[in-house]
Order: C-alpha cells, then sequence, then structure tokens
C-alpha cells in the first residue's frame, strides 16, 4: 500500500508541470481567440492519428497489394469443387500465423494438412489417403506450384524479382542494430528536448504500425496464395485431373472418334470432336429430328434406318462445326436385345444427349427410367467425369390442340394464343417430370421445320461451357488412358532391352 501511495505521489509530481502549462496554454489562447480553433486542430490531429491506426484493420482493401485470385478449374467435376470449399477453414485458421513463410517446421506442417484434408476428401476409406498417388504425378504436382506460385510473386509483388532474401534479412539485422543504438539517443531527448521527442515517437509509431501492416498483409497473401495453389494441384492430384502429357487433351482424336470417321483423319483433322447422341422412344421423332440437324428435311421418315448399333454422322452447321451426331435404336418397346448395351457403351463417351419426346405421348415412364439408368451409370462408374448436358427435345408440337391450327411462330414463354398455351403445359409437364431443360421443336414431313435453329441450337449454344467442361473431363480420361498404356510398353521394351544386355 506504502509503495502504491508514493507511486501516486510520484505520478502526481510528475504531471503537475505539464498540467500547469496545458492550463496556462489553454488560457493564453482564450485571452486571444484561438481556443477554439486549437481544439479543433487537436481534435481533428487527434482522429486522423486514430484512424491512420485502426483503419487497416478494419478496411477490406489491401493496403499495399491485392489479394493474389486463385480460381478453380471450371473443368473439374462437381466432387472437387466441393473439396476446394473446405481450403476456406485451413486459410482462416493459417491467417493468424505471421512466421510461416520463416519457420521451415510450420510450413512443413500446413502442407501437411492441405495435403491431408484434400486426401481424405477423395479417398475416405483409405488408411493413408495422403500416399494415393503415382511418383511422376507428385513430381508434376511440385514443378507446378513452384511455377505458378513463381509467377503470382512476380506479378502482385513490387520489386519481388530483384531483392534477394539475403538483403531482407540484412535490412533487419541493421534495423535491430539501429534501435539499440537509438535507445541511448531517446533517453536524452527525453531530458532535454520533450517536444521533438514526442513527435519523433509519435512518427515511430506510426512508421512501424505502417511496416508491420505492409509485412502482415504479405505474408497473409503469400500463405492464402500457398493453401490456394497447393489445394489446386492436390485436388488435381487425387481428382486424377493432372496430366503428365503437356497437350491438351482434346487436341487429339479419340480411338472411338478415328473409328467413327477415318474421312476426318484423312481431312488432317487432329482435335477431338464434340459428340452428340440422340436418343427416344421408338416413334418418337428421333431419325427426323437426325435429319433436320443434318438439313436433309426433304425425306425426313425412313431416311435413316433404325438399327441396334450406334450409327455416326458428320455434323456441319453454324456454331456446331466439329461435331459428331450419333443415332441410336428407339427404346420402349423395340426389340433389339443390343439396344441397351451399346447405350451404355456409348455414354461415356459423349457431351451432349438430346432426348426426344412426343408431346401427345402420355406415358413418360420409359423416358424417366432410361434417364435414370444414365444418371446412375455416371454417378457409380464415372465419378470422375461429367454427367453429359442433357436435353428434351419435344417433337410433333403440330399435333396438339387445337389439331387444325399451325400458324407458327409461338410465343412459348408468354402465351397468346390456345396453341401456344397448349405447347407451353405440354414442355412444362415434360420438364418437370424428366427435370430437364426442353424446347419444342416441329419436325413434320409436310411442314417446314420450326424451332430447330432458333430453339434447339440457341440452347445447345447456350448450354456450351457446361458442354466444354463435359469434353474437357472425357477427352483427359481417354489421355490419360492412352498415355498409361503408352507408358507400360515403354517400361516393358526398357526393361526386355535391359534383360537382353545382361545376357550377351
Amino acid at each position: 500500500m506504502l509503495l502504491s501511495r508514493f507511486g501516486i505521489f510520484i505520478g502526481v509530481v510528475f504531471l503537475l508541470p505539464w498540467l500547469a502549462l496545458i492550463g496556462l496554454g489553454g488560457y493564453w489562447l482564450w485571452q486571444h481567440g484561438w481556443l477554439y480553433h486549437a481544439v479543433g486542430i487537436l481534435s481533428a490531429n487527434f482522429a486522423l492519428v486514430y484512424a491512420l491506426l485502426h483503419w487497416p484493420k478494419k478496411s477490406n482493401k489491401p493496403a499495399v497489394i491485392n489479394p493474389i485470385d486463385i480460381q478453380a478449374n471450371p473443368n473439374w467435376p462437381d466432387y472437387a469443387h466441393a473439396a476446394r470449399a473446405e481450403l476456406e477453414l485451413i486459410n482462416a485458421r493459417w491467417q493468424t500465423e505471421t512466421d510461416v513463410l520463416t519457420n521451415s517446421s510450420k510450413a512443413l506442417a500446413l502442407t501437411n494438412e492441405v495435403l491431408t484434408k484434400i486426401a481424405q476428401h477423395f479417398h475416405r476409406n483409405s488408411k493413408d489417403p495422403v500416399l494415393e498417388f503415382p511418383l511422376p504425378y507428385l513430381l508434376k504436382l511440385v514443378t507446378l506450384v513452384c511455377n505458378d506460385i513463381q509467377h503470382e510473386v512476380l506479378d502482385n509483388i513490387p520489386g519481388s524479382h530483384v531483392i534477394k532474401m539475403g538483403d531482407l534479412l540484412r535490412a533487419k539485422q541493421a534495423v535491430d542494430t539501429l534501435n539499440q543504438g537509438k535507445l541511448i539517443f531517446n533517453v536524452g531527448n527525453w531530458l532535454f528536448n520533450w517536444p521533438g521527442a514526442a513527435m519523433a515517437k509519435a512518427r515511430g509509431i506510426l512508421f512501424s504500425k505502417g511496416i508491420n501492416t505492409v509485412a502482415n498483409e504479405i505474408s497473409q497473401r503469400l500463405i492464402r496464395a500457398y493453401i490456394d495453389k497447393l489445394g489446386y494441384y492436390a485436388i488435381e492430384l487425387y481428382s486424377g485431373q493432372i496430366s503428365l502429357d503437356d497437350s491438351l487433351p482434346t487436341e487429339h482424336l479419340s480411338p472411338d472418334s478415328k473409328q467413327d470417321f477415318a474421312d476426318i483423319i484423312e481431312r488432317g483433322q487432329q482435335q477431338e470432336p464434340l459428340r452428340l447422341l440422340v436418343i427416344g422412344q421408338v416413334s418418337s421423332g428421333k431419325s427426323s429430328l437426325i435429319n433436320a440437324l443434318l438439313d436433309k428435311v426433304q425425306c425426313a421418315e425412313g431416311l435413316l434406318p433404325t438399327t441396334s448399333e450406334i450409327t455416326p454422322y458428320l455434323l456441319e452447321r453454324e456454331g456446331l462445326q466439329h461435331t459428331l451426331l450419333l443415332d441410336t435404336a428407339g427404346y420402349g418397346g423395340l426389340a433389339h436385345p443390343q439396344a441397351s448395351t451399346a447405350l451404355k457403351t456409348e455414354l461415356k463417351k459423349v457431351d451432349v444427349i438430346l432426348m426426344v419426346c412426343h408431346a401427345k405421348q402420355a406415358g413418360r415412364a420409359a423416358d424417366a427410367g432410361q434417364l435414370q439408368v444414365i444418371r446412375q451409370y455416371f454417378q457409380a462408374e464415372c465419378s470422375n467425369q461429367a454427367l453429359p448436358v442433357i436435353i428434351g427435345v419435344v417433337t410433333h408440337i403440330d399435333q396438339l390442340r387445337p389439331i387444325q391450327e399451325w400458324n407458327p411462330p409461338y410465343n412459348i414463354d408468354a402465351p397468346d394464343n390456345a396453341k401456344a398455351h397448349t405447347i407451353q403445359q405440354a414442355c412444362m409437364a415434360i420438364a418437370q417430370e424428366l427435370e430437364l431443360s426442353v424446347v419444342p421443336v416441329c419436325l413434320a414431313s409436310d411442314k417446314a421445320v420450326y424451332n430447330v435453329e432458333d430453339g434447339l441450337m440457341a440452347l445447345i449454344q447456350n448450354e456450351l461451357n457446361a458442354v466444354q467442361r463435359v469434353h474437357y473431363l472425357r477427352c483427359l480420361r481417354l489421355q490419360q488412358a492412352e498415355n498409361s498404356w503408352r507408358q507400360w510398353r515403354k517400361q516393358i521394351r526398357q526393361a526386355g532391352q535391359a534383360i537382353l544386355k545382361a545376357t550377351i
């Protein structure tokens, strides 16, 4: 208690001169009419200093560099996007660590946490999910991460291409030495020049605050970039998206396309085409749709034979110049025992599926069952690919009530007559039951083709981003399988040569 009272006494004695000086100064300012001006200036200065000290914490905008934004790969399957969402929790937990870039143990712990989290997402049943990869793919991952981080640092951190790590270390040591020397100078400065010392202290606080803000911001940006980039390529690694071949998967023809179209190779075509599969019940208008797409409407019915095999055609029209159109046998009563097997084999080879539905056919059980088979097949056996874009094509709309009326075009979105209203109701019922985007068309042989170009082709163009994603993943799997067999052949040949040399 005595020490506390003595401390209070010393404090009062120390403060009395300052309080007296402040009072006398205020009285002088009041006498000369400057008191309110001085109070306003001091208040504004205090507010400015306070804002400068606290603004970086509250502002969402970066003070020095913009965040290094690493986007997800749009060609990933759906479950790969779900894995990337788990990185946000890791990012939030590691943003408070300021020495990750200089502490090797923390950097290793962060790397292990990211890889473990992503690996567990794709290999939940494995005892060691992190090890579920071939060695060459890990080496490819390390190369990709380092190259990308290098470009991100060069593009987003000013001076990073000329400042050496040794320069940063020497600068830190010089600042530490200078701070030790300034200690003695500051003590004397406070004794003999307290106003200058106070200003210098304020400047030092602001400068230190600014330096710490810059350092922390750069550290946080780099940590986030490292987590996002490592997570990005970890997803690529464990989901099978990394390819040892540097060329794009879509730049080469798949074996199926080579077999379907030998004439494409003869013309020197080297890119894998989009593959569009047409399915539908018997007498749904499937052949008529293919004829219309191929611009052969003069004999719509019966021009293309119905078979139990997949029949390919080269589709050349604006917006889809490089497309294979694949015809299938009708289902739902047609006696083709090989049709379902052929269709199932073809599913993972296509990018778009057009399901043709008869507008006046009440029973949708066959269509719904076919869609269920397709969706279950991809979920169970093709999880590393994307489900093809499926579009419903509603045919025979000219036969809807009123039957005798046919005067296109019709405003399906906002019907203005009975025919348009009936077409809209039929399309809505099919779309709801099959859970598809649908487009109505007329393909009758005695009428002009209606809504194929403006409706169906426009809808395919609108879905082109999703189609390209399916196309990329399909070609990636084919490329990886081809590379795998090529590596096996190369390794077996080299092993045989080594054995031959050893026996000679």
